[in-house]
């Protein structure tokens, strides 16, 4: 298994690993919030808005096989 396939593997399934790591990475940048611990907090805040922004170019992208065949297509 080559790195490429490992990465059309990531993409295809965005779903699986982008909706539980947003939700995760919410609540703890909620809770590191309310502590005031503005630093830790901004990082999982940019890690939810990475998952949530990857869940929306999947949908936009029209779901796994488009999305695969265009990055096939751009990388070749």
């Amino acid at each position: 298994m080559s790195f490429i396939d490992i990465i059309f593997f990531i993409i295809k399934y965005t779903p699986f690993w982008a909706v539980p790591l947003s939700l995760t990475s919410f609540h703890f940048a909620y809770t590191y919030w309310l502590k005031d611990y503005r630093q830790i907090a901004y990082a999982w805040g940019f890690i939810t808005s990475f998952c949530l922004t990857s869940v929306l170019i999947y949908l936009v992208m029209g779901g796994p096989d488009k999305m695969v065949d265009t990055l096939a297509h751009i990388i070749n």
